[in-house]
């Protein structure tokens, strides 16, 4: 399948998938992804702006704002102080109808509200639309609510390490704040937003380059979220560029992008997702021929129907994990529209006036 094929499956398969609702399911034929993720979604619907589909951002910001705005009675819990009350939390994701999920899940997030506030700026912008009211309510409670809980360890954009404070959760936080202000034509959230961006910068680096969490090592590819969308540290800043390099050194192998050395969900493979936003990286960096090799290879992983799955095996970590999971929930999901998501919007990076 070529780019520009890929690139209309990828519009097509995101637009099937959308419920009535509004919500982007994570993936249909993955149960236990039955689900739309404030981030994956947040990402999907930006995808969908630089489509020009904008009545499918719309529909998503919609069900987004219709659904922090009937919880808004504890979602002001939290905000006046019952900070360790996690029943108030936001969930990271609903049923398509806006439910709770019944099961038991790393609910406590916080990275996927602040991109989904970026998102809908993005949204406002690209379209030409009209922020509503409905929309402002949603937009002050999540900023509210982010700006008393952003000092609170919680589960990472991968759903694990509960008890850390993680660099992208809290770029995310920054860029959302940020979002609101030029939203709403205000700096009620500068100075909060300030301290975020202070706190990564003395909190996030290790050895002169970010690190996974507080006090970690390690390196995540999520770091890749500091640079774009959340526009912490540009594309020119030494820390980043040092963070972009250890990524390619450490993770980038096989053609595509592991999320982080020790992983092993589905025994740590590579991530179409990620590989995109490298892709982004480098277009930004001017490397042109880099980035078009990376929407090369995520081409040639679509399958016959065109669909991307959420990683892949050539490459794996741990790969006695892999049976694990296959038992457990099945082969890795297909099609992950947060993959066919990146992919778009790697493409439109490349190819803006197609």
């Amino acid at each position: 399948m070529n780019h520009d094929d890929l690139y209309l499956k990828s519009v097509d398969i995101i637009k099937l998938n959308q419920h009535l609702s509004g919500g982007y399911v994570a993936c249909p034929t993955f149960s236990i992804y039955n689900y739309s993720w404030f981030r994956d979604s947040a990402y999907i619907a930006y995808a969908m702006n630089l489509a020009g589909e904008y009545d499918s951002a719309e529909r998503f910001h919609s069900w987004a704002v219709e659904n922090i705005n009937k919880r808004e009675l504890q979602v002001r819990r939290m905000i006046n102080g019952n900070l360790d009350n996690y029943e108030d939390i936001l969930h990271t994701r609903y049923t398509l109808n806006g439910d709770e999920g019944s099961d038991e899940w790393e609910n406590f997030q916080l990275d996927g509200f602040g991109v989904w506030l970026w998102s809908l700026y993005e949204y406002i912008q690209l379209s030409g639309r009209v922020l509503t009211e409905s929309m402002k309510k949603a937009v002050k409670l999540v900023s509210d609510y982010l700006s008393v809980l952003w000092v609170k360890p919680c589960y990472d954009c991968w759903e694990e390490y509960r008890n850390e404070k993680h660099i992208y959760t809290m770029s995310s936080i920054y860029r959302g704040l940020q979002s609101v202000d030029k939203l709403l034509n205000r700096n009620s959230y500068h100075g909060i937003s300030i301290q975020i961006r202070d706190w990564i910068i003395n909190n996030g680096v290790t050895n002169g380059s970010l690190c996974k969490y507080e006090g970690s090592d390690a390196v995540d590819s999520s770091l890749l979220g500091v640079y774009f969308p959340n526009n912490v540290l540009g594309n020119r800043d030494p820390i980043m560029r040092r963070t972009v390099e250890r990524i390619q050194r450490e993770l980038y192998k096989k053609g595509g992008i592991h999320r982080y050395t020790s992983d092993t969900y589905y025994g740590g493979g590579i991530w179409i997702l990620l590989t995109a936003w490298l892709g982004i990286w480098l277009v930004d960096d001017g490397k042109y021929l880099e980035a078009a090799e990376i929407l090369d290879w995520i081409c040639s992983k679509a399958d016959i129907n065109g669909l991307l799955a959420e990683q892949h095996s050539e490459s794996l970590n741990d790969p006695s994990f892999l049976s694990y999971w296959n038992e457990k929930w099945g082969i890795s999901a297909k099609p992950l529209l947060w993959s066919h998501a990146m992919y778009i919007i790697l493409y439109k990076k490349l190819y803006p006036d197609k």
